[in-house]
């Protein structure tokens, strides 16, 4: 993570010591669309950044790489929106 909450050390006690739980529907839904799309930025990065020949990542892959990461705050305040008490 790279810009862990300032509290976060706090929330994840929080968490242990009220037993909270994210029902298996839901994590159902974040594995599989966060999943996804983590699986195909990593193969557009991997391509160019790994192994002997690397290179940098061409202009149209790097926007492959931020639709991706918008699909993946869309999917976030989609969930919030229908989850939201």
């Amino acid at each position: 993570m790279c810009n862990p909450l300032d509290n976060e050390k706090e929330i994840y006690e929080k968490i242990s010591k009220e037993k909270l739980v994210v029902p298996s529907v839901i994590w159902q839904l974040l594995d599989h669309h966060l999943g996804n799309d983590i699986y195909v930025i990593t193969l557009i990065a991997g391509t160019h950044v790994t192994g002997e020949r690397q290179e940098p990542i061409p202009a149209g892959e790097g926007r492959k790489i931020i639709e991706h990461c918008e699909e993946m705050r869309r999917f976030l305040q989609r969930l919030r929106k229908v989850s939201a008490a």
